[in-house]
């Protein structure tokens, strides 16, 4: 399961590419700004003002990437990046409600025992689609995903932590590319180009997860050729 998951969020990720960096980029330019700010500021209200954009930021995306997949695998044409934007908005309160709980649990667990958090990381891994796909809220969610993933633990467990080191490596090597650059572009240009090409395919790895667990027979993705593709920016449907 878990190359064949990777595979499918690989395939995803070039498929959507440029919808999947457009959603990401524009929203991590803001939390990076914020990073850069904090990092000049050097005092603590700049950076929880910084940890907070990249918390309710890296929600947005995560929720609008999911909405991205979401409208290729039901049969609909892709909508605008301000679609997907609106549309996890409205979903925004339960997802920050939800990560809240989330991180609370694994804390705990890692705390208390490092196998409970372990088990918390891949049981409540669905989260996020359970919110934006199935209208869950918070704890229901939470009930939901780990009855998906209850049996395959361990798997799903290898796969995030995978899909993690995967897309870590990646921003790192990307932001060390704008090393030579002053400090503050270093962190803002560095942060955003990172977000922007490596965020996206954590999202897709756990979106083709719910959908594989979900809907096991049913590709994720139509066949190549059967999209109707419109411009990222265009609000109207396609003709």
């Amino acid at each position: 399961m878990i190359s064949e998951v990777l595979s499918d969020a690989l395939t995803v990720y070039r498929r959507l590419w440029r919808r999947s960096v457009v959603v990401a980029g524009l929203v991590f330019a803001v939390i990076s700004l914020g990073d850069a700010l904090a990092a000049r500021s050097g005092t603590s209200g700049a950076g929880l003002v910084s940890l907070a954009l990249a918390l309710v930021g890296g929600l947005l995306v995560q929720g609008a990437l999911v909405e991205v997949v979401r409208d290729l695998h039901e049969g609909r044409p892709p909508a605008s990046v301000g679609v997907y934007y609106n549309r996890t908005r409205g979903r925004l309160g339960t997802l920050l409600g939800a990560s809240v709980l989330y991180g609370i649990g694994v804390v705990i667990g890692l705390v208390l025992l490092i196998v409970p958090g372990l088990i918390a990381i891949a049981r409540w891994s669905l989260v996020v689609p359970l919110v934006m796909i199935e209208g869950r809220g918070a704890r229901d969610s939470f009930g939901r995903s780990s009855a998906l993933v209850r049996g395959r633990t361990g798997r799903v467990l290898v796969l995030v932590v995978v899909a993690n080191l995967v897309a870590g490596l990646a921003a790192a090597l990307i932001t060390s590319l704008f090393g030579f650059l002053p400090t503050f572009l270093s962190i803002w240009i560095g942060g955003t180009v990172a977000g922007a090409l490596t965020v996206p395919y954590e999202a897709h790895v756990l979106t083709v997860l719910y959908y594989r667990l979900t809907e096991p027979n049913v590709p994720v993705l139509p066949e190549p050729g059967r999209e109707r593709w419109r411009s990222v920016w265009d609000r109207q449907p396609p003709a």
